[in-house]
């Protein structure tokens, strides 16, 4: 936690362990239209036997540039999931259920923060999840389809 001269620090300093963000929104749209582009104009192009840069695939590498960003939006940027804890214990029993039945088991612990992971070749995929418990909550990181499935199984 960073002191301004204006708030004193008051909070616990051993919730200081930076959560790893990862990339949002603008960066994974980038990221997915531009792969998705080229992979669609690569393919039209060696397809129709047309040249790259010829209208047809580039057209056809903004649809799928534009379908493939989107999904990649709905599925992989990064999202962050803040949810209260009345009974850290218990929540922390049923977080690690909740977890196992996912695939994930922890893999490394790092001050408070918990980093959990699927096994095998399916963690390359899958993506980490980024557990830190707070004494009123805890936080989650991780790609947003990972993120809605921990919000409706954790949910009351």
């Amino acid at each position: 936690m960073t002191e301004t001269p204006d708030s004193p620090v008051t909070a616990d300093s051993s919730l200081d362990e930076e959560l790893p963000i990862g990339p949002g929104a603008s960066f994974t749209f980038l990221y997915y239209f531009s792969t998705a582009a080229f992979i669609t104009a690569l393919f039209t192009a060696r397809t129709l036997g047309v040249g790259i840069m010829t209208p047809l695939p580039v057209e056809f590498a903004m649809a799928g540039g534009a379908i493939g960003s989107a999904l990649g939006v709905i599925f992989n940027r990064s999202s962050t999931l803040t949810m209260p804890v009345t009974s850290p214990k218990k929540f922390r029993q049923e977080v690690t259920r909740v977890l196992g039945e996912m695939g994930y088991s922890l893999q490394a612990t790092e001050g408070s923060v918990s980093r959990y992971q699927k096994a095998n070749a399916s963690r390359f995929f899958a993506g980490d999840i980024y557990v830190q418990p707070r004494p009123d909550a805890t936080i989650f990181v991780s790609r947003a389809s990972n993120i809605r499935t921990l919000k409706r199984r954790l949910s009351p």
